[in-house]
């Protein structure tokens, strides 16, 4: 797992905590 793929993984988990968090 490359540090690129890491960094989407990350993004993507952190936006879906936040919408969670909004909704």
């Amino acid at each position: 797992m490359n540090l690129i793929t890491t960094i989407i993984t990350i993004t993507i988990t952190l936006s879906a905590v936040l919408a969670t968090i909004s909704f």
